[in-house]
């Protein structure tokens, strides 16, 4: 098709060597149709044309070169005195120059004229069916042609009629497709790369070239007056056409579409004219480019909004396959389909019209397959795939939408058949045959219409369908990704939040081991016995325990002076010892735990090296509203210890209290090492504490200090009690206690089995469970004491009673390390309750 040998006989043809300007071919009619006789191959083109002209020539085939395109000449005196439009382009290395005769004087003015006017009309459409009507009209009547057709390309070749404009005698060819064998795939990239292609008569005889022997065929691609395939002749007279001129519609370098112009005579536009009709595509083919980008722009807008609407929760979420899950309904208006099916974590979930689940393996299978990390679609699943056949009525076609970096996680989308009525401009089926002319093709001869009942297929996916599931895509593998980064930083901070907790814990029992150390040490008071003091000092552990829970306990908020006074009641050996004063405020939950961590520390410290670690020591606690910097201000001020200096380094409390205030609540916190003893100020933004009116005050069961027997000997004398315990210092110490206030049966066992072969050996009058008893729990003792009457009593060395199933919450429970007076008294009110 490029190579013809030949010409249109409209014009004529000059080659010449791009260095020397040395004259290589020419057609047979150019030295008559320019009245050049002497016109001869391997002489200077100058000594033809002039040197003038001939350096106009040059230049303008270096501006070709240049461009890739022709460049014109228009209204070019030749030596003879005749006007010509040229046309110069470079193929290899000759200038190709082809003279066509010009028009009149004057015509160029309204060449212009018309296409300004063209523009105008063109320029405010914003509707592309619209733009297409309008250039039909224009184009027809501008150019005179019988009949002008838009052509618009499908994906795979095949086209169909978009507008048109006719004369009234003639048939309508409007929305006919035409078969993709009509214009063959070398045919469509001459027309992407030569956008205007005109025939003046269909049934004319090619002109051939003359040149220099051994010459190589020459390249005409971009030439204006190649001559035509002889094939498209034959197409163009089977369907009644005397003349034709094609305007190639590009968008983004590739053929989009075309404009026909078809002429049942001869009919031949100039250079100019042509031209003329050259912006004018262009400027549609630009058009065309908004208007598609537009509309992709508003699809882009419209499918962000919904996924915004979709997604908007999606990075709070820590399950994120259940959310999506369980949103899979909302996806369906991001892309028209009537069924949507999600694959994520090796789970099927489906909404609307779908294949049956149990084709969900071989769907996944192949989606790995032929998507992998791309967008994969189909209109007609049931010609590609066994399992779709039995399910074409209501699912025919698929689109398959990646949405994780890494093949696995999948949207399907699901579109039902439509049955469509094609028009096609002859049996698509049988384009060409083998004719008269020998071994080559002959097209065919019959256009008229031969209608197409399309079965098995679905609505096609357009190129906005794709642009969405891309956004779709690109959306929901940054949200998987955030996901899945959220997981891994979640993991490293919980492990994180383990070793602090590991060493928090570590840190706490070495503080708590040393509190108890230094409790014990204490030598006993003057004047007071033994057993007196040991029961003293039972109690202040069991106060200690009782400060442990209160910072366990501070999830919900709490009073700052129950906090305090529940932190410092072990170390009230002496009334004035610890003096704690301000108004009753309620701390946040956060506000809280920041604070019975740092009085933990405080206290502890005052224990180990400061005023509460000597007989004569005082410690003070006042706080008061500051309206000037909207906060509370606690002092903490020691008297009375030993000497105080600043530590040589920073350690845990030292740390903890330098930064929990201010980074968790946007508080400050001031340390002196005063000669009289430590002084603290710290305070808290008045949004983590409120004032408590009195009457709102919430009301705590007061510390157990100093115990005392109550005259329980006689009934404890006569109960045979049942001692459920895994630790042994504590089952010793326990039964000690239970036989100093008089028991005499008191059995003890460390496990389930035991307590159950206890049970049915002696039935007991109270059972003192410990619920966790090591790697099993107490629970069916309980069960079968209740079943057989049997009161009891749980304990446990958790701060709260939710790990105590419900049937049992009115069973009582003691917190460990409990009080000896708190057992008796519990055991007291269930043996023998008519005592």
């Amino acid at each position: 098709m490029h190579i013809p040998g030949s010409i249109q006989p409209h014009g004529c043809l000059l080659a010449c060597s791009a260095k020397e300007f040395l004259l290589l071919r020419l057609s047979a009619n150019a030295a008559s149709m320019l009245d050049l006789p002497e016109l001869r191959p391997e002489a200077p083109l100058a000594q033809f044309l002039g040197p003038e002209l001939t350096h106009e020539l040059r230049n303008a085939s270096t501006a070709s070169l240049t461009r890739r395109h022709p460049t014109f000449l228009f209204g070019i005196r030749l030596p003879s005195g005749k006007f010509f439009d040229i046309a110069v382009h470079v193929s290899g290395d000759e200038v190709v120059l082809e003279f066509e005769p010009a028009e009149a004087p004057g015509a160029t003015d309204r060449l212009i004229a018309q296409l300004h006017m063209m523009i105008e009309r063109a320029r405010n459409i914003t509707d592309l069916q619209k733009l297409f009507d309008t250039v039909a009209r224009l184009l027809r009547g501008v150019l005179h042609y019988d009949r002008v057709m838009v052509y618009r390309f499908d994906h795979d070749w095949s086209g169909k009629i978009v507008a048109e404009a006719r004369a009234p005698a003639l048939e309508s060819f409007l929305g006919q497709h035409f078969p993709a064998g009509d214009i063959p795939a070398q045919a469509r990239e001459l027309y992407r790369r030569s956008p205007i292609r005109m025939i003046g008569d269909v049934s004319y005889t090619p002109v051939p070239l003359l040149g220099l022997p051994g010459l190589l065929p020459l390249d005409m691609s971009l030439a204006q007056l190649r001559s035509v395939s002889p094939i498209h002749c034959e197409y163009l007279t089977n369907m009644g056409v005397g003349a034709s001129m094609s305007i190639s519609l590009i968008v983004d370098d590739e053929l989009w579409g075309m404009v026909a112009c078809h002429n049942y005579s001869p009919r031949t536009l100039t250079l100019s004219e042509r031209a003329v009709v050259h912006m004018f595509g262009e400027f549609i083919a630009l058009q065309i480019v908004v208007l598609l980008r537009t509309t992709r722009l508003q699809v882009a807008e419209r499918t962000h909004a919904l996924l915004e609407n979709v997604l908007r929760d999606a990075a709070t979420m820590s399950d994120m396959p259940s959310y999506l899950r369980d949103r899979i309904a909302d996806l369906m208006p991001l892309i028209q389909c009537d069924g949507v099916a999600i694959w994520i974590g090796n789970e099927w979930t489906a909404h609307g019209i779908t294949p049956p689940s149990s084709a969900a393996p071989e769907i996944v299978a192949l989606a790995q397959q032929l998507a992998g990390t791309q967008i994969w679609h189909s209109s007609h699943l049931a010609d590609q795939f066994d399992w779709a056949k039995p399910s074409v009525s209501t699912v025919a076609g698929m689109m398959v939408i990646p949405v994780s970096p890494q093949p696995g996680n999948y949207v399907f989308l699901f579109r039902r058949e439509i049955i469509q009525t094609i028009n096609w401009g002859g049996d698509p089926k049988k384009t060409y045959t083998t004719g008269p002319h020998g071994a080559r093709l002959t097209p065919r001869q019959s256009f008229q219409i031969w209608k197409e009942q399309v079965h098995e297929r679905c609505l096609s996916w357009s190129s906005n369908d794709v642009e969405a599931a891309a956004m779709l895509r690109s959306t929901m593998i940054e949200v998987m990704g955030v996901y899945h980064q959220q997981q891994l930083t979640e993991r490293a901070e919980a492990d994180v939040r383990q070793r602090m907790l590991n060493e928090e814990l570590n840190h706490r029992v070495k503080n708590i081991l040393a509190v108890v150390q230094s409790l014990i040490s204490r030598p006993v008071p003057k004047g007071r016995a033994l057993e007196e003091y040991v029961n003293v000092l039972r109690g202040r552990i069991n106060a200690l325990a009782s400060a442990h829970d209160q910072v366990a306990r501070t999830d919900g908020g709490g009073m700052l002076r129950t906090l305090l006074e529940a932190e410092l009641e072990p170390y009230r050996h002496q009334p004035s010892v610890i003096h704690i004063e301000g108004a009753d405020i309620w701390l946040t939950g956060r506000a809280l735990s920041v604070a019975a961590l740092v009085f933990h520390e405080l206290a502890t410290n005052a224990v180990k090296y400061g005023c509460l670690s000597t007989q004569n020591g005082h410690l003070t606690i006042k706080w008061h509203f500051d309206a000037e910097t909207k906060s509370w201000v606690v002092i903490w001020q020691e008297t009375g210890g030993p000497p105080v200096k600043a530590p040589s380094g920073n350690g845990f409390g030292s740390v903890l209290l330098e930064r929990a205030f201010p980074h968790e609540l946007g508080g400050t916190a001031k340390r002196e090492f005063r000669p009289d003893g430590l002084f603290i100020r710290l305070t808290i933004p008045e949004h983590y504490a409120a004032l408590i009116p009195q009457e709102n005050i919430p009301q705590t069961d007061p510390v157990e200090v100093e115990e005392k027997k109550n005259g329980s000997e006689e009934i404890l004398r006569r109960a045979n009690i049942l001692l459920v315990e895994d630790q042994l210092l504590v089952a010793m110490e326990t039964e000690q206690a239970l036989q100093e206030h008089g028991a005499e049966r008191v059995r003890t066992v460390a496990s389930v089995y035991e307590a159950l072969q206890a049970v049915r050996a002696s039935r007991p009058d109270i059972a003192l469970l410990d619920f966790n008893l090591g790697g099993e729990t107490s629970e069916e003792v309980a069960r079968t004491l209740r079943e057989r009457g049997i009161p009891f009593v749980f304990a446990t060395g958790y701060a709260d009673k939710t790990m105590i199933p419900s049937e049992f919450r009115d069973i009582p429970v003691l917190r460990k390390p409990y009080s000896m007076s708190s057992v008796i008294r519990e055991l007291e009110s269930n043996i023998f309750p008519s005592n």
